[in-house]
């Protein structure tokens, strides 16, 4: 993962505004009506759709691997968060949006994490 300013702001807002995006379309789509377990699973399938275009869009910018990975996990969780909370009650278009951009750079730090411990342990691994 990049860590120049530029890079690792392209990657915040790619992955907060992908979060916002796929929390407010799940809010939309799912409701109390809905099952949980199949809610998760569509809702992880529609926020890896809605993903794609803006990771393919934005890794022009910042780089097509750094923002593609985190983009597209970002897009599952928030999609997979959003939809569950939405088929236990209502929720609403603003909150869905906060919650699905919280995802999204809580997946950011977790992937800069993860590199990280990879980056570290992949000598062993290759000697």
């Amino acid at each position: 993962m990049e860590t120049r300013p530029y890079f690792v702001f392209g990657d915040l807002l790619a992955n907060a505004t992908a979060g916002a995006l796929v929390g407010a379309i799940s809010a939309l789509i799912f409701g109390p009506s809905w099952n949980m377990l199949v809610a998760m699973f569509v809702g992880m399938a529609i926020g890896m759709v809605l993903s794609l275009p803006l990771a393919l869009g934005l890794g022009a910018l910042f780089g097509a691997m750094e923002v593609m990975v985190p983009v597209m996990t970002t897009g599952m969780v928030a999609g997979m968060v959003v939809s569950m909370r939405a088929s236990m009650g209502d929720v609403g278009l603003g909150r869905a949006a906060e919650i699905g951009m919280m995802s999204g750079v809580g997946v950011m730090i977790a992937t800069y994490l993860a590199n990280a411990v990879i980056k570290r342990r992949a000598p062993k691994w290759t000697q």
